[in-house]
């Protein structure tokens, strides 16, 4: 076995080691359900990633060049604050604020980095890239149109069938703006890349990305600044904050780091993200953009 097939290992245990501890004390201490982590544990993360590892078989990475790696993990400190504080001070009307709020995360996110850590990229397209954008988004759509409450609100809006198309074409390419391009720019191409270059170890780069970025929203799902999840209650303890964010967001993060390891293509990767992010925010963005 080589050394990296065995580091591999190594760190795809140690992921779920910890996985599993968060997860232990999650039902232990705070009496959680494990019906929803472990839904995501195995189909988004384990079954998702192993889609991605297939569909990008036998393709070529694009060059990415990504010197230095401590400024860029000193960078998440300011991050973290960002992410809980910094979007209690936008106004409250929209579209304002989500025009507001985006423009600041991709300063944050995107243009500062840019200028700090010159991460340099090559862009490109293809037919294979085509059929990986297409595959992935249609099986992230039909998971929120299976699982999530978004065909529920959507269907609550009365579109007719124009204007629903109108919300959902621009609905996809402000996800894949405010979201897609704001976290794949700065966690797969400019913090995974150097991971994987820091540990010498595609899977290395790949976890702890994944836990990097659950954990980067742990002080405000604890903190409660602004955000909502039911299943948190409202007063969550710091345990419940820093486990939950890893049950249940880093899964997502592994088929989106392997899509970008094995591929570098940050169009490609900010696109699905778009798309996965579709169907729960569709309903709002045409509220808020006055769609209909």
């Amino acid at each position: 076995m080589s050394s990296e097939r065995a580091r591999g290992f190594l760190f795809a245990g140690g992921y779920l080691a910890i996985y599993a501890a968060c997860l232990l004390v999650l039902v232990r201490v705070e009496n959680f359900s494990l019906e929803e982590p472990l839904f995501l544990l195995v189909v988004v993360g384990g079954g998702f990633s192993l889609l991605a590892w297939l569909l990008t078989r036998n393709v070529r990475p694009l060059p990415a060049d990504t010197p230095g790696t401590t400024g860029i993990l000193i960078y998440l400190l300011p991050l973290a604050a960002f992410v809980t504080w910094g979007f209690q001070h936008f106004p409250s009307e929209q579209p304002a604020q989500d025009i507001l709020k985006t423009m600041a995360k991709l300063a944050i996110f995107v243009a500062i980095p840019m200028l700090l850590f010159r991460t340099r990229l090559r862009l490109s397209w293809s037919r294979r890239d085509t059929i990986v954008a297409v595959v992935m988004a249609a099986v992230l759509i039909a998971l929120q149109m299976l699982v999530g409450s978004g065909p529920k609100r959507i269907a609550e809006l009365h579109l007719p069938a124009l204007q629903l198309v109108v919300a959902a074409i621009g609905a996809l390419l402000w996800m894949s703006l405010e979201a897609g391009l704001v976290e794949e720019y700065f966690f797969r191409a400019s913090l995974q890349t150097r991971l994987e270059r820091a540990t010498q170890s595609p899977v290395g780069g790949i976890v702890i990305t994944a836990l990097l970025f659950g954990l980067i929203h742990s002080p405000g799902l604890y903190l409660r600044s602004g955000m909502t999840h039911e299943a948190l209650g409202a007063h969550p303890s710091l345990l419940m904050a820093i486990g939950y964010s890893i049950v249940i967001l880093s899964p997502a993060g592994l088929f989106f780091g392997i899509l970008w390891a094995r591929t570098r293509n940050l169009l490609l990767v900010v696109l699905i993200h778009g798309a996965g992010d579709l169907i729960p925010n569709l309903a709002d963005f045409a509220r808020n953009f006055h769609i209909g």
